[in-house]
């Protein structure tokens, strides 16, 4: 049965343990309660016992059982589990779900336990500065991670947990811990409620929730989405980072943000017009450009979005929208393209539903699509204030030609090179499904196009032409923007779609980095609507993300033109290139690499195992129940400060001897504990408890009265001394 004492240790610890746990379990969601709750009670179980020695053997039990349940698996297994947790932290922002990520679970509920058991074991010692430190720290870190009011509130619980420990410990008896527990309470109360006063917070708090001790050179993540065509050039930061996860079918798709419509002088921007201003929830309006797509609802694309890191106002979904279920996400504006757009920007942890129109033609389906256009399609057959003829009108071939010539169009002239080589490229096509599918090609392979985030910057040509007729050299945005532009030339309707690829499939989640950031091109075709088509080389094996694989054995017997371009296989000459992103990247500010901060940690960590070291040894010799070993552990303590403070005492010094010498260092009365300590030691049986216990109270006084005298430099160099370490066992021992 637990003493009172025990007792009392554990009521003090609880607050904070549970706050600390609290902290940590917030930014998981759903939280997963049990795995908390169990580390919550394992960071407890040290203050039950009494003695160092049972107190140290309970916190090794402790955290092996934690390390075993939270990783199911043994304990150096689970550490390594840990590890590897750690390294992929950074990827993924708070709140998280613990299904999807259960190492990081694990690892979060094992920091929770760690700083709870520091807190439970500085409340044991009666540490209240350390209890104070762990409180900060387990709260705090936690803290910064998450966005809105709980910040506030973890902040009003860690001092209220604090004030309750103190008040807790300062009650000597039994009898006063009762009124203590309302006092503690009373503080806890009224910290929450000045913590729900509607307090939020504000723009210039911290967020480290992008930081990576194990990235090169450090960092935060601070995408910026511009989802307009920039060909300047592009930088990934040194880590992923999760953007958002989507409950969906195994089948890939492109999570598309948004359409560039427009060419424009020298680039592709978003010029969307509003639709219908809509609402949160419901089936979006009718698209004369989508004519299928509301003939069978129960064969739509059905998409669960759980927002991470992915800060923007476009909503993501895979093809053409339908419609959406998203109460989260407040009211939405429905524009043209199918694009939806949040009143503002979405914040993590926000899920919506979304059901879309993602249609899979087989390609001898799409070889026969005939080329007919309806009025809405005729934008998207213009560049700048060109508006070119439909695939297959007569005499498109001069009529084009013409626009090359007329003074109107002289915004693009520059452009003449991109039509000479579609027109090559394309001669032998005899539908426009094949024209994609051979512009596609040549982009990816026969073109000899090499995939650079830093490519050569034109001079005198846009940049478009330039990546075509000169350097041949660039990201996603250039393949889908050249493709784009030579697509309209053609007269067939195309533009640029920007979002993300499909990212990575587990349990029935997509989960998306910013890695998977890229621009592709969307075609029209008469019956089916706008499909995908992606002309950057590198991009792995096409029929693994969308269906209209060039490479297909069906392409081949429908087109009749011979074994297209083998997607699996890259150019020996060219490297396969990574997931390009289609932002324009805010400057990366840089962190400093790992190393820096483990120099300066490792003496930092080994001062903090002295102080231990010191701190269990001193807890051991005043825990004794032997009085005369009490005694013995009371002189070995008075021995060991003195020794610290740079006064050598002889091993076999007497009471009387050891008592003038503190009395000049400490430059305090000592008669008391020496008295104390003599009837201690020498005096008779019935009385020596009593004077063993009153020797520690006058040592424990005399120490606090001669410490509160000290400069703080002072208190640091005796707690980092080693000479007692030296003199310890001597002293113990006489």
């Amino acid at each position: 049965m637990a003493s009172p004492r025990s007792l009392r240790g554990t009521v003090a610890a609880a607050p904070a343990v549970g706050t600390i746990v609290l902290a940590w379990a917030l930014l998981e969601r759903p939280v997963s309660w049990p795995g908390f709750l169990l580390v919550a009670l394992l960071a407890l179980a040290p203050t039950v016992p009494r003695g160092a020695r049972s107190l140290v053997t309970v916190a090794v039990v402790a955290t092996t059982i934690a390390l075993a349940a939270l990783f199911h698996t043994w304990p150096p297994i689970a550490l390594a589990d840990a590890w590897d947790a750690l390294h992929d932290a950074p990827a993924v922002k708070a709140p998280f779900d613990p299904a999807a990520f259960p190492a990081l679970h694990g690892l979060v509920a094992l920091a929770a336990f760690g700083l709870a058991l520091a807190a439970a074991l500085a409340v044991s010692a009666r540490r209240v500065g350390v209890l104070v430190a762990t409180v900060a720290v387990g709260v705090g870190f936690p803290a910064t991670l998450l966005e809105d009011a709980h910040a506030y509130r973890l902040g009003a619980l860690a001092l209220g947990a604090v004030l309750w420990a103190a008040v807790v410990l300062r009650a000597t008896r039994l009898r006063r811990l009762v009124p203590a527990l309302g006092v503690g309470s009373a503080v806890v109360v009224a910290a929450a409620a000045a913590a729900s006063g509607g307090l939020a917070p504000g723009e210039t708090h911290v967020d480290w929730r992008g930081w990576d001790p194990f990235a090169r050179g450090g960092g935060t993540s601070g995408f910026r989405f511009v989802w307009d065509a920039n060909y300047a050039g592009i930088t990934f930061p040194p880590r992923p980072t999760v953007l958002f996860r989507v409950r969906a079918p195994k089948r890939a798709q492109y999570w598309r943000a948004s359409t560039l419509d427009t060419f424009v002088a020298d680039r592709w921007i978003e010029n969307l017009y509003p639709v219908n201003a809509g609402t949160a929830s419901g089936s979006l309006p009718a698209d004369p450009l989508v004519p299928r797509r509301d003939v069978k609802p129960g064969a739509w694309l059905r998409q669960q979005v759980t927002v991470d890191g992915y800060r923007d106002d476009h909503v993501i979904a895979a093809g053409v929208p339908a419609r959406i279920d998203g109460r989260s996400l407040g009211r939405v504006s429905f524009l043209s393209g199918g694009v939806v757009r949040a009143a503002s920007p979405i914040g993590a942890g926000t899920s919506y539903t979304v059901w879309s129109y993602a249609p899979e033609p087989g390609p001898r389906a799409l070889a026969a699509s005939p080329a007919r256009y309806p009025a809405a399609a005729a934008r998207y057959l213009r560049l700048d204030r060109a508006q070119f003829p439909g695939y297959g009108a007569a005499a498109r071939a001069r009529r084009v030609t013409r626009v090359f010539t007329d003074d109107r169009y002289e915004a693009i002239w520059a452009y003449r090179p991109l039509w000479d080589d579609a027109t090559r490229i394309t001669a032998r096509a005899r539908s426009p499904y094949e024209a994609t599918l051979l512009l596609e090609r040549w982009f990816r392979d026969d073109g000899n196009f090499t995939y650079d985030e830093q490519p050569p910057q034109p001079r005198g040509q846009p940049p478009l032409v330039a990546f075509v007729e000169t350097t041949r050299a660039g990201y996603c945005q250039h393949f889908a923007g050249a493709m784009a532009v030579m697509l309209r030339m053609l007269g067939i309707p195309a533009r640029v779609a920007v979002g993300f690829t499909a990212g990575t499939w587990k349990d029935g989640v997509w989960t998306v980095t910013d890695y998977q950031a890229h621009a592709w091109v969307e075609a029209w075709f008469a019956g089916y609507g706008w499909l995908t088509f992606d002309p950057t080389p590198g991009r792995g094996t096409l029929s693994a993300v969308y269906t209209l694989a060039s490479d297909s054995a069906d392409a081949v017997a429908a087109l009749g033109t011979g074994r297209f371009l083998d997607f699996n296989q890259v150019p020996r000459d060219r490297p396969r290139g990574r997931s390009t992103p289609a932002v324009a990247e805010a400057p990366q500010e840089q962190g400093i690499a790992w190393w820096v901060v483990a120099v300066p940690a490792a003496p930092l960590v080994a001062a903090a195992l002295l102080i231990f070291v010191k701190w269990a040894r001193r807890a051991r010799r005043l825990r004794r129940r032997d009085p005369r070993q009490l005694a013995l552990g009371v002189r070995a303590e008075l021995v060991d400060e003195l020794v610290d403070r740079g006064t050598p005492v002889e091993p076999d010094a007497t009471t009387a001897s050891l008592q003038r010498t503190a009395e000049r260092v400490l430059a305090a009365p000592c008669g008391p504990l020496a008295a104390a300590l003599a009837e201690a030691r020498y005096g008779p049986a019935e009385t020596a408890d009593s004077a063993a216990r009153r020797a520690r109270d006058e040592l424990r006084r005399l120490l606090s009265f001669s410490r509160s005298q000290d400069q703080p430099g002072a208190r640091l160099r005796r707690a980092l001394s080693l000479r007692s370490l030296r003199t310890g066992l001597t002293s113990s021992a006489r």
